[in-house]
């Protein structure tokens, strides 16, 4: 005999591809109903046998999605039936009580980052591409719950293909909210202080500024960095003295575990840190008589390094080939800045462009 159960599920569950989890599992267990985000996690409600309910519920709880986090599953059981037709994700409903924690932004997936340096592929070297495993959620959210039209993301219409693949059950962008492609998403551009565009291949014409020594303001997920080359000495002790940081160590990115061991001694555990979904930095001894120059980190034993975490920084790292000092886009003691005129003013005086 069929029956209904009504689910709320809190916790870190919107943003980490939660719906189109519980979509197919419905779909597995023979389920009927609706899923939709609310501004207390997300609301379930399947339709059918008993048994398969209890089933859907053990698993839902015993094996969510690998960025969720479940903090409690707190059921309705044994309700009138309403006859869904079948199991569809729905708009999200809001409420006055906002308490659903929010993911943070996660590093380029291995399945974008294949497409990203795959010439078949349509986002191929595409310095924005995500999907429901990874990119901005934080940093893009304006408001609760979290869906497209309450993000940054709001104001890029979907093209026809993106739409394809954000409505389609199967694919693994559906209902990611920052979908996006050269089409149809956000662009890059690279201006010198006054805000005007030099040219219009910014990525190559930024990697070779780098080469120059000049210094880069980059903008990334929350926020603005300060780019320059790490083995350019005279590039390093500019930066340190436009910014007024006078002996402060400067965080590095380098393109793979690979090239930190170049300078780095590097362990196991240290390791799996630095290729961790945060894409944290980590502070690691230096060998002795490495290439970077004493003012990246004046006086210390360790250098503090990170991998991409972005596709912009995928890209850059790839057609640069070494590591970049990559520090908050700031004064010294000042917020960061993530406004694009805003860094222009701020920035001005330390940064030659920005990215």
């Amino acid at each position: 005999m069929a029956t209904r159960t009504q689910i709320l599920v809190r916790g870190i569950v919107q943003g980490v591809g939660f719906r189109p989890y519980v979509f197919s599992l419905a779909r597995r267990r023979v389920l009927r109903g609706r899923v939709f985000n609310h501004s207390s996690g997300v609301v379930i409600e399947v339709e059918g046998e008993a048994q398969a309910i209890e089933q859907f519920v053990s698993d839902l709880a015993a094996y969510p999605p690998p960025l969720a986090l479940i903090e409690s599953v707190e059921r309705s059981d044994d309700l009138m039936p309403v006859n869904f037709d079948d199991f569809q994700i729905i708009e999200s409903l809001t409420a006055a009580e906002k308490v659903v924690p929010i993911p943070a932004d996660i590093a380029t997936c291995s399945d974008c980052l294949r497409e990203l340096f795959d010439p078949c592929d349509r986002r191929y070297r595409y310095p924005f591409i995500n999907c429901t495993n990874c990119g901005p959620r934080f940093s893009i959210i304006n408001d609760l719950p979290y869906d497209r039209i309450r993000t940054t993301m709001h104001e890029f219409v979907m093209c026809d293909e993106c739409r394809a693949e954000y409505d389609n059950p199967l694919d693994r962008r559906f209902h990611a909210e920052p979908i996006a492609c050269p089409v149809c998403g956000p662009q890059l551009r690279l201006t010198d202080v006054r805000g005007r565009a030099p040219v219009d291949d910014a990525l190559s014409y930024t990697i070779r500024l780098l080469e120059q020594g000049r210094i880069i303001a980059v903008k990334g997920l929350g926020g603005y960095h300060l780019a320059c080359d790490a083995l350019n000495p005279e590039a390093v002790e500019h930066l340190r003295s436009r910014k007024n940081r006078v002996d402060k160590p400067f965080a590095l990115m380098a393109d793979s575990v690979d090239q930190i061991r170049e300078y780095c001694v590097l362990s196991r555990d240290e390791e799996e840190v630095l290729l961790s979904e945060g894409r944290p930095i980590v502070l690691l001894e230096k060998k002795p008589d490495v290439k970077i120059p004493p003012s990246v980190a004046p006086g210390m034993r360790t250098l503090g390094f990170m991998l991409p975490y972005t596709p912009l920084h995928h890209l850059l790292l790839e057609g640069f080939r070494r590591p970049l000092v990559m520090t908050s886009g700031n004064v010294s003691d000042e917020p960061i800045c993530y406004k694009d005129g805003e860094a222009r003013r701020r920035l001005g005086g330390i940064a030659d462009y920005f990215l």
